[in-house]
């Protein structure tokens, strides 16, 4: 058992945790090295990064919010299949998923939690179990038509602002220079 020392405070790692955001981060960087395979966006490359970086800091704080990471498969009528990882700025979690719709509504809708940093019980195979869920994390979006990446980015991490700032920066006002010459009144237009 590893320990951390954060803000005076002993906070405990578990090998289920390692082993957790391990997988996770080996899925992120998958999605980061193949970002043009799965359509990653320039904004959403950056979410993985971001991601990336929380969960290698993992259990230290980075992020306020959170990082949701869904790989989706799209059924007939409606249906979703889905993997997905949810990272908050106090916990850390995996879990897979189906939400079926029945004339526009959704008709049942059921999930199973594969790993929670807020639950200190995990299956008896729980390798197993990240194994699966990364696996098939991957293949929903691997030669599948049907697929889906969704990555919803709530969190705000420490040095944000100035990033954002950088990336999108306060409008400049820029005077022509024809406007810097002295006004001169004239009785006639010089034309």
């Amino acid at each position: 058992m590893n320990n951390t020392i954060n803000s005076n405070k002993v906070i405990r790692i578990n090998q289920s945790d390692v082993l957790a955001a391990n997988i996770c981060k080996n899925v992120i960087k998958e999605l980061i090295l193949r970002s043009d395979k799965y359509n990653v966006s320039p904004v959403k490359f950056n979410t993985l990064v971001k991601a990336y970086y929380t969960l290698e800091s993992f259990p230290v704080k980075k992020i306020t919010g959170y990082i949701d990471i869904s790989a989706n498969t799209h059924l007939p009528g409606g249906s979703l299949d889905y993997s997905s990882f949810t990272i908050g700025e106090d916990y850390f979690e995996v879990y897979t998923g189906f939400v079926s719709y029945e004339g526009g509504e959704c008709d049942d809708s059921s999930w199973e939690k594969i790993y929670s940093s807020k639950d200190e019980t995990h299956r008896t195979s729980f390798v197993k179990a990240m194994e699966c869920w990364a696996e098939s994390f991957l293949l929903h979006l691997d030669e599948n038509p049907a697929r889906s990446l969704l990555i919803i980015d709530r969190s705000q991490l420490e040095g944000d602002q100035s990033v954002h700032a950088e990336i999108v920066p306060d409008p400049v006002v820029v005077t022509p220079e024809y406007a810097k010459y002295a006004r001169a009144d004239y009785e006639e237009v010089p034309f």
